[in-house]
């Protein structure tokens, strides 16, 4: 009896567990990828077969060429399979020769992805990973004869060297730098390159090495090999069918002088029912001696399958760490594992995707999404503080986004970016009770060094110092929204988001003012506060919701007098989150963000579209109506809409816009979505677009992490309080009941939530260990211990 195939459609399901998406057929809406990293190489590997690699940075260091055409889809790393007698050939994925399997599968999973294909009696199995601890990918090729007589084949693997800086335009200038040889000793392709396109140590343009060395290998002797592109695909060839198909024996080109790719060729014969298993490794090291001891390594196919094994190690403490049951299966499998992998494997340690390849750390973005480790593992949301802190100047003003490995990237002029920071440090201090981080010094960009709460207070100062006339803070070259990027250019527009952002701030900051006695700063910011509200209010409020910004020439958007663009979804979300809106005017806000704002695919970031283009508001005019910023539902904003409608207590709001943006929930409809139906989407088209409901910009969004934070706080109800974890529910009335496992100050606490009176929130009692507690605030419990809690929902008695 065949088992339900969990949230299928007609190209994949989930697979029981949740931990691997299914695709069943190759020709996916769009490429449907796998982000997959240890840290620092790392992966992108699409259902068909392609992809591209990389080392520490997907955008200056990449190994391996790549174009961003998610039509074609067809530059990556390939394995051919070829019969020698029949001389019909295949590709062990889908792409380059697309023939039409007999049979296909491709199992995306946390830290692999595994393409089974049979093709003219040969099933093949194609594993994909990154060792955890070693620069090296390797690949692990099953091949077993179906058919009933002898089968010689020649497998080819196949790469292009990129080898340096992303540029796929540019391939003319940059090949005649590379280098490649085939190491007769090691039966191995080693590559390098005389020219990386970043700056040398005395701040030459051009003038640089590449300073490592790449190299491809096999398990097995090949019978021969090929370094130049040219020789393999023919001239005017194409690589879906090239010459190296049709001839017995690669042409062994290799050196200065040739288009440089990697191929081996290794030939098999197979007995009818016999398998064997070929395992390829690409990486890349400093030394070549580092390069040769993987090598000889990765001869022996049992250290490729232990290196799968180590996989799992590595990431059974991020899918464990947190985890939660209840009677939404989507959120469930969101929760407990793709939003985690989306953020840690895309987000903080590849930094890159399909849709965009930045490989920079993003000042704001990346401490936004170091948040999710709050609830398993905060230490680590403490790396991402420290590291971002020693990307600020001394005059509080801090880098828009850095390239690792050359720390080269553009000083913020958004007005947003030095907050996060004191946003971050304080939902760290309350999750962690930690002040211990407040005294620990990091060195500002300029020079000199500061504590945390210096390097807080400065990002502080510097936006106090940043105000209209008004008392509005200036929005500068943008806020949040990069989209309005001429609004504030000459320093006069004003951001009322900002406002309401730092408002929300300044009042979290407040135990760190207090727990280093800062009584003068408190008070100053206290006073602040007082007249960002009452100025936010004053001329801000446009009779039925809040404007966005104004520019620098006065002219308001997101007002009801606006011929495009009368209402912005953040500044309405974030006067309920922050506080800022009186009790008077709050039903008017909601009133406004649902009737113009909430539709069917989630709430749209603003409406209506812009139609015509401005240069005083900036680029965001320039997307097309109804895409991205533009009237699109924005997934990152989103989430903050069911933060508010949690806040409220409005149940049914909440939820609604949750399952509408899940992209699990796509699933029914993946003909208009398109996208990725297992990781969430930066964008989805809105009313305004022709492609309404269309998904885009997978996987490189900070909205998983954002999703996670706000599903644990708002939606389950746990939340981070100074004397322990506020119990705040705020969920469907249907559910009878949830399961949350949460770590909270170094203890465990496994709780159980029951819900006899069908509400939606409201504590009735509480009981930890058996013991019942009064309020709705499980305590403290000591480190290490492991804590059983009963929940009672219900109206308060």
């Amino acid at each position: 009896m065949q088992k339900e195939r969990l949230f299928g459609c007609r190209y994949g399901y989930f697979s029981e567990d949740g931990r691997e998406y299914i695709i069943t057929r190759p020709d996916t809406p769009k490429p449907w990828v796998n982000v997959i990293s240890n840290g620092d190489y790392g992966l992108i590997a699409s259902q068909t077969g392609s992809g591209f690699s990389w080392l520490t940075n997907s955008n200056l260091n990449r190994i391996t060429r790549y174009s961003q055409d998610l039509v074609k889809d067809e530059m990556g790393k390939f394995i051919f399979i070829r019969d020698r007698e029949s001389h019909e050939y295949w590709s062990a994925g889908w792409k380059p020769v697309c023939t039409a399997p007999d049979s296909y599968e491709c199992r995306h999973g946390i830290g692999y992805s595994r393409i089974t294909s049979e093709n003219h009696g040969i099933q093949s199995e194609l594993t994909i990973f990154v060792s955890p601890d070693e620069p090296v990918e390797i690949w692990i090729l099953k091949a077993k004869n179906n058919s009933k007589t002898e089968r010689s084949l020649g497998v080819y693997s196949y790469l292009e060297w990129n080898l340096g800086v992303y540029n796929v335009e540019n391939r003319e200038f940059q090949k005649i730098f590379i280098d490649t040889i085939y190491d007769e000793t090691l039966s191995s392709f080693f590559a390098t390159k005389r020219l990386w396109e970043v700056t040398n140590s005395r701040k030459e343009n051009m003038n640089a090495n590449w300073d490592y060395i790449a190299f491809h290998s096999a398990s097995e002797l090949p019978a021969s090999f090929d370094g130049d592109r040219e020789s393999f695909i023919g001239l005017y060839g194409a690589i879906g069918s090239p010459r190296a198909m049709k001839v017995e024996q690669l042409e062994r080109h290799t050196g200065k002088w040739v288009d440089g790719i990697a191929s081996l060729q290794l030939d098999v014969n197979l007995k009818p029912d016999e398998e064997k298993t070929l395992v390829f490794v690409l990486g890349v090291t400093k030394e070549k001696q580092e390069a040769a001891e993987l090598i000889r390594k990765y001869k022996d196919v049992r250290e490729a399958w232990h290196a799968l094994d180590k996989v799992a190690e590595l990431w059974e403490p991020h899918l464990q760490g947190s985890t939660i049951e209840t009677p939404d299966q989507a959120m469930n499998f969101f929760t407990n594992t793709w939003l985690k992998y989306q953020t840690i494997s895309c987000r903080l340690w590849s930094r890159t995707a399909f849709y965009q390849s930045g490989g920079a750390f993003g000042f704001r973005d990346q401490l936004q999404d170091s948040q999710m480790f709050l609830t398993y593992q905060p230490e680590l949301t403490m790396k991402q503080i420290l590291l971002h802190a020693r990307h600020q100047y001394t005059d509080g003003t801090v880098k828009h986004w850095w390239q690792p490995m050359t720390e080269e990237g553009p000083d913020s002029h958004f007005s947003d970016d030095l907050l996060w920071l004191t946003f971050v440090v304080s939902n760290y201090l309350l999750e962690t009770g930690d002040f211990s981080l407040l005294d620990m010094r990091e060195p500002y960009l300029d020079g000199g060094e500061g504590t945390i709460y210096e390097h807080c207070k400065k990002s502080l100062d510097r936006a106090f110092r940043r105000f209209s006339p008004r008392g509005i803070p200036l929005i500068g070259e943008a806020d949040w929204n990069d989209g309005l990027s001429a609004c504030g250019t000459d320093w006069i527009g004003e951001s009322f988001w900002v406002g309401e952002f730092l408002y929300d701030i300044i009042h979290r900051f407040e135990p760190a003012m207090i727990f280093m006695e800062d009584s003068e700063f408190k008070e100053r910011c206290g006073m602040i506060a007082d007249l960002l509200k009452e100025n936010l209010n004053k001329y801000g409020w446009d009779g039925e919701w809040y404007l966005q910004c104004t520019t620098d020439g006065g002219k308001e958007l997101g007002s009801k007098n606006c011929q495009e663009v009368r209402i912005f979804l953040n500044p309405q979300v974030w006067a309920i989150l922050s506080g800022i809106v009186p009790e008077e005017r709050l039903e008017t806000v909601v009133r406004a963000v649902q009737e113009h704002l909430v539709k069917e695919y989630g709430s749209l970031l603003l409406y209506p579209a812009y139609t015509a283009v401005d240069e005083d508001i900036g680029y965001l005019t320039r997307y097309a109506p109804g895409l991205r910023e533009n009237g699109g539902v924005y997934s990152h904003a989103a989430t903050w809409a069911i933060q508010a409608f949690c806040k409220l207590k409005m149940p049914e709001a909440a939820y609604d816009i949750y399952k509408k943006i899940c992209a699990i929930n796509r699933s029914f409809d993946i003909e208009c979505y398109k996208a990725e139906p297992y990781v969430m989407p930066g964008n989805t088209d809105g009313p305004d677009s022709p492609n309404y409901g269309r998904g885009g910009w997978t996987w490189y969004t900070g909205s998983a992490a954002w999703l996670f934070r706000v599903t644990h706080e708002h939606i389950l109800g746990l939340r981070p309080a100074g004397n322990g974890l506020k119990v705040d529910p705020c969920i469907p009335s249907e559910w009878k009941g949830y399961q949350v496992k949460r770590i909270f100050r170094n203890a465990v606490f496994e709780i159980s939530f029951e819900n006899p009176e069908h509400v939606s929130f409201g504590v009735k009692a509480i009981y930890l260990n058996g013991r019942f507690i009064e309020g709705n605030t499980i305590p403290v419990c000591e480190a290490g211990s492991k804590n059983q809690i009963r929940v009672i929902l219900g109206k308060d008695i």
